[in-house]
């Protein structure tokens, strides 16, 4: 084989999966390079998929032909819905997973799109005047058009037990090595971040009897937007229990010896996913931490214990560990532990993700201070879109904030950069009602289908929902109710606070699966109409002057945070108060919002 290729991609998470995916749809010849293909898509935390804000990244993967959704639906062992009592915009699917059928279930993806899997260790590219020509491995060069590098936690690694400090990129797997030295010559800002992971408790040494059932949901529910019926696998429970005074006393009486806290680790750890050294020694007044006990696998013995990540040494884990109910006799199988790793400040990229020293080198993942599956595989999208687009000779592809949270991640990770591993939430997103996990496929079939990343089978699923919500509209506009002295359309009462989506629902003959996503449509959309307004007004940011402002402190709603950073700066409008790190589209409307009424006065 001469190993040359139009896009080749590094690193064999779930960044590099959806990137060489992408470019395997976009019809190029791809090559995948890995340290190991037995754990390519492994999920070397938690094995779930979903959350707040991650959600709703996963479903537009899949919206774009993406596989994290479908693989999570064939080896997803309980989903559950998080945020039932609050708006749809917020919602999210959550899907436990069988950690060996995911990343199996990748691995027979990968086969059957017969893409190149090369068992490799990238430790150089060779470049003349700012462009790649080829990545040069311990066993052999590899020659693309384009590469996309996705390295996770493997860039001059460092796991962490204790005072025990040992290379790695994940517990027993090497650290990537060489490719640190590359981007030191580069003039690049780089860093150092930290994330780690919990002890692995064997099942059958847990008392479940006295811990909290948490079953899923009982209405079956997807990832997917292909909805596969016989997707599933057995469906388990997951349970819940705490920790206690004594886990506390047992943990601060060691906090010397946890690598976090002896000075062994310098680089940043999760805000949103701390340790619990971390959540004792920062929320000394709680006198308990909620514990998720999580299973592995259908077949696996494994249980993850979500919350108490840790650094500490093996013998004190257990001590901590055994002091919780229901963990009184457990057993460790794998000891918790902190990774430390570099990563490339992704104000160095270009909003497509490329590095913006070289033209046909794309970064996505870890690698540029992320943290999580979702938000790896959402860079791998868009890095491997941009990859091919630039193959192709075609022009870039950008997510916008406005559309879609792959823009929110873009924006944001490429305008600011990051103090720590940067994790979604649906509060990142100002629009938030317009972007629904539900209407992923709606935001992103276009461009999807513009770039020939949609098959047929996903087109004719899109095409069924929309002729099934046309249906709704249809006849919710016909349907006509009385209402006292009135007569209302049935459209009229999914906008009315009085009437819930059931009491709309009993007025209609019949409904289809769709009838949610319509209502919702309905219900919010004054809401919709009245962001998308903002955001024309927004459009010439130039034309807003700042200069009648003398002192942020008086502008409501902005933290104390940017009105230090603007009564710093003082930009002269909002286009140069777009570019003051950390001012996000939410700050910059409150602006506007500000301006207006200093008008107004002046004019009265």
């Amino acid at each position: 084989m001469n190993n040359i290729f139009d896009l080749v991609v590094i690193g064999g998470g779930h960044a590099g999966v959806e990137a060489v995916l992408a470019g395997k749809r976009m019809g190029h010849n791809v090559a995948l390079i890995t340290l190991d293909k037995t754990k390519t898509g492994r999920m070397s935390c938690n094995p779930a998929i979903g959350g707040i804000g991650k959600t709703h990244l996963a479903k537009e993967i899949d919206a774009l032909g993406g596989y994290m959704a479908e693989a999570t639906d064939l080896s997803g062992i309980q989903f559950r819905t998080l945020n039932k009592k609050k708006g749809p915009a917020v919602q999210a699917t959550r899907a436990q997973a069988d950690k060996e059928l995911y990343e199996k279930t990748i691995q027979a993806k990968l086969e059957k799109e017969q893409i190149d899997v090369f068992e490799d260790e990238v430790i150089d590219f060779e470049e003349k005047n700012g462009e790649i020509f080829a990545a040069v491995g311990k066993n052999k060069k590899y020659k693309a058009k384009a590469f996309v590098l996705t390295t996770g936690t493997f860039l001059n690694g460092a796991i962490l037990i204790g005072n025990n400090k040992r290379e790695g990129g994940r517990i027993d797997e090497k650290k990537a090595t060489g490719l640190e030295k590359f981007f030191e010559k580069q003039d690049l800002m780089l860093g150092r971040l930290k994330t780690g992971t919990p002890p692995r408790l064997a099942k059958e040494t847990i008392n479940f009897e006295v811990l909290e059932e948490q079953p899923g949901d009982q209405e079956v529910c997807y990832m997917s937007f292909l909805e596969n019926k016989n997707a599933h696998p057995k469906q388990v429970s997951c349970f819940i229990t705490k920790t206690n005074k004594k886990t506390h006393n047992i943990i601060k009486k060691n906090i010397k010896k946890s690598a976090m806290y002896s000075g062994l680790i310098s680089g940043v750890g999760p805000r949103y996913c701390p340790s619990i050294e971390d959540k004792i020694m920062r929320f000394s007044s709680k006198d308990s931490h909620q514990i998720f006990v999580e299973p592995e696998g259908l077949e696996s013995n494994w249980v993850y214990p979500n919350g108490i990540s840790t650094s500490l040494p093996g013998e004190v884990q257990e001590e901590y560990i055994r002091s919780i109910e229901g963990f009184e006799s457990a057993k460790i199988l794998q000891q918790g532990y902190a990774v430390e790793y570099d990563y490339i400040d992704p104000r160095n990229l270009e909003k497509t993700l490329r590095l913006k020293n070289f033209k046909n080198l794309f970064l996505a993942g870890q690698i540029n201070g992320t943290t999580g599956y979702e938000e790896a595989g959402a860079q791998g999208m868009v890095a491997g879109i941009n990859a091919s687009l630039l193959v192709q000779k075609k022009t870039e592809w950008i997510p916008q904030r406005q559309n879609s949270y792959m823009g929110v991640l873009v924006d944001d990770l490429t305008r600011f950069g990051v103090s720590e591993p940067y994790r979604m939430f649906t509060s990142r997103a100002e629009h938030r009602l317009v972007l629904r996990q539900d209407n992923a496929d709606e935001r992103m079939f276009e461009a999807g289908k513009h770039m020939g990343l949609i098959n047929k089978e996903r087109e004719e699923a899109f095409l069924k929902k929309q002729k099934e919500k046309k249906q709704n509209f249809e006849q919710l506009r016909k349907t006509k109710i009385k209402l006292g002295d009135q007569t209302k359309t049935a459209h009229d009462l999914c906008k009315r606070n009085d009437f819930t989506m059931e009491d709309v629902k009993e007025r209609l003959e019949r409904t289809n699966k769709r009838f949610g996503e319509t209502y919702y449509d309905i219900r919010y959309s004054g809401y919709v109409d009245k962001q998308r307004r903002e955001l024309e007004k927004m459009r010439n940011l130039e034309e807003h002057d700042l200069g009648l402002i003398f002192d942020y402190a008086e502008v409501v709603g902005l933290s104390g945070e940017v009105k230090e950073k603007l009564n710093k700066t003082k930009p002269k409008n909002l286009l140069e108060a777009a570019g003051v790190e950390g001012i996000t589209p939410a700050a910059l409307n409150v602006l506007a919002i500000h301006l207006k009424k200093i008008d107004a006065i002046r004019t009265s």
